[in-house]
Formats: C-alpha cells, structure tokens, sequence
C-alpha cells in the first residue's frame, strides 16, 4: 500500500488562484494604459513601482530561503511543525526571479523614455552632467591605477 506525499489542491482554490491571477494581469494592464503610456512623470512612477514590487516579493521568497536554510545549517527540529510554508512560498523564487529580471532589463535597457529612473543609463545626460562626468572620470582613474 503506498500513500500520497505530495499535496493536492483542490479544484476550488484553483479556481480562485487563477481568478486572482487573471484580476492581477487585468490592473497591470489597465494600470499600463492609464500611468505607463502618459507623460515622462507617470511612465517613470509607473515603472519604479513596478520594479519597487517585483523586488519586495522576490526578497520576501529569498528570506524564507534563507530561514530553510539557515534551520537546516543549525540543526535546528523545532521548525519542523511548519516547514511546508517556507517551502511553498520558496517555490516561487523562479516565477519572481524572471518577473524580476524582465522588469529590471526593460527600465535599463527601455530606450529614453526609461532613462528618468537610473539617470545614467542615458549616455546622452552623462555628457551633458557634470557630476556624473566627474564620477566617471573617477572610476576611469581608479580602473587604470589598479590595473599598474
């Protein structure tokens, strides 16, 4: 006789999962059209929150990473009552990774329009900055004094 060891989700809160899911897809959508597409002020809010998010979670699912894994380094028995929890929310370290990810290349590497939020990924406004022009000069110095 052999039992089931993993967990089975039952058809309702599948339902409700991917409903939740559909409803998130929409208000992205809808909050794209409305702040994402207007004027440089509303695309830049638009684009920071977004990465301000997807950050937040992802470092939420590393933290309960690392508490499996620093319990697990200590020998620790006593979380052992609730270790499937951790465990759950760690398994959607890859799906927030890659939403992650996605959202960090499309503000770095999104043209102009994405240039507000990380003032010198625009090669243009570096030149036209002293300050930045000056940390530049900087780093160049301190790369070929290592480098000799």
């Amino acid at each position: 006789m052999t039992s089931k060891e993993y967990f089975e989700v039952p058809g309702r809160y599948k339902n409700w999962s991917y409903g939740l899911i559909g409803v998130g897809i929409l208000a992205l959508i809808v909050g794209y059209f409305m702040y994402g597409t207007g004027d440089e002020h509303h695309k830049t809010r638009f684009w920071a929150a977004l990465l301000q998010n997807s950050v937040y979670f992802l470092l939420v699912v590393n933290a309960s990473m690392f508490f499996i894994c620093a319990t697990i380094l200590a020998f620790g028995g006593w979380q052992m009552a609730f270790r499937r929890v951790p465990e759950a929310i760690s398994a959607a370290v890859p799906v927030i990774g890659a939403i992650t990810l996605v959202i960090l290349l499309a503000v770095v590497y999104g043209g102009h329009d994405m240039t507000h939020i990380y003032h010198w990924t625009d090669s243009h406004a570096v030149e036209q900055d002293q300050i930045l022009k000056g940390k530049k000069r900087c780093c160049h110095e301190q790369r070929t004094q290592s480098q000799s």
